[in-house]
């Protein structure tokens, strides 16, 4: 087993996905043919993701709930993500979601580039409809949908109440108060 750099959060495993699959080790996701174990996120990470939290459960469609921190296989793929938050159908799945959820939120955290860049590009393959960025240390959201096999911003909110949107869907969300 190896780690990436020193210091850094979040350590890299590599091995199969058979071998991903039976050590059943959580939190982790499996990605670029390594298990990949990160921190417990902080507790402003852990305040942000349940304020954001309560709004989306308050204003899923029917048939549809929040889950936070559960990882997404889909179907087909040898991946594992696990999004902060993600908006899918109602399922009997225990281990994680196969099917596409309607949404996945990710708070940004230390290694920026993999909520801005590595996810975006897997969630996009992926066929998610709908992504937001929760970024703290630029205290804003930012709003993005599927078009095309991309993602292409729909919203940037710096503060205020605003209306966060996936698909029909409106989350009125106070920005200032998510990201206190």
């Amino acid at each position: 087993m190896e780690s990436i750099r020193r210091g850094d959060v979040m350590q890299r495993f590599p091995m199969t996905w058979e071998e991903y699959l039976a050590a059943d080790v959580v939190p982790s996701e499996y990605y670029g043919g390594a298990l990949v174990v990160a921190a417990q996120p902080s507790q402003r990470h852990q305040d942000i993701q349940f304020r954001l939290h309560v709004p989306v459960a308050q204003h899923v469609a029917p048939g549809t709930k929040v889950t936070g921190g559960w990882g997404w296989i889909p179907t087909g793929v040898r991946e594992d993500l696990g999004p902060d938050l993600m908006v899918h159908d109602i399922t009997d799945e225990q281990r994680a979601l196969s099917g596409v959820p309607h949404l996945v939120v990710e708070i940004v955290s230390s290694r920026r580039a993999n909520d801005y860049r590595a996810k975006a590009e897997r969630y996009a393959a992926w066929g998610a409809p709908s992504y937001w960025i929760v970024d703290p240390r630029e205290h804003e959201v930012i709003t993005l949908r599927l078009a095309d096999g991309a993602f292409v911003e729909t919203g940037r909110f710096s503060g205020g109440e605003a209306i966060l949107r996936y698909g029909a869907v409106e989350v009125p969300v106070d920005i200032d108060a998510l990201l206190a």
